[in-house]
């Protein structure tokens, strides 16, 4: 993956530990949201630049770093998804689609999925009931239909 900071540009030693710290984190998020890693790569750089933006502002705060950066790439996710009309194409509604990449993929807690979506932690574990439902259906669904091939 191309590295999201520039050599000629000069950062602040601390921005720059936090993108390190959090680029492995915005890519996973945003290959597995869009299942393709050239545009991961594309929304990951577009994350950081827009966080740099956010940086330079008196009031921002190195401690929410994961936060922000977690929030800006879902931002730019669901615009890609937007231009390029994948969500229909998609099995799960994109809020599922979020939680589910969140608790199952990067394995954040909770607490932090709450924060990040700013959602409650009961709506929180209702969505992820109903989607361990609709995955288990479709795994008997698959499993039934390769059995009846047999």
């Amino acid at each position: 993956m191309p590295d999201p900071l520039p050599p000629e540009s000069t950062y602040s030693t601390k921005f720059a530990e936090c993108v390190q710290k959090y680029t492995n984190e915005v890519y996973v998020l945003s290959s597995m949201l869009l299942e393709q890693s050239n545009e991961a790569d594309k929304i990951t750089i577009r994350t950081f630049t827009e966080l740099h933006k956010i940086y330079r502002q008196d009031d921002f705060d190195p401690q929410l770093f994961s936060i922000h950066a977690y929030r800006t790439c879902i931002h730019q996710c669901a615009d890609s998804f937007a231009r390029r009309s994948l969500l229909s194409a998609k099995a799960l509604p994109w809020e599922e689609q979020l939680v589910k990449v969140m608790w199952y993929g990067l394995k954040l807690p909770l607490s932090q999925i709450s924060i990040i979506l700013q959602k409650s932690v009961p709506a929180l574990k209702t969505q992820l009931r109903a989607l361990r439902e609709q995955m288990t259906t479709q795994t008997d669904i698959l499993t039934s239909a390769n059995l009846s091939i047999i």
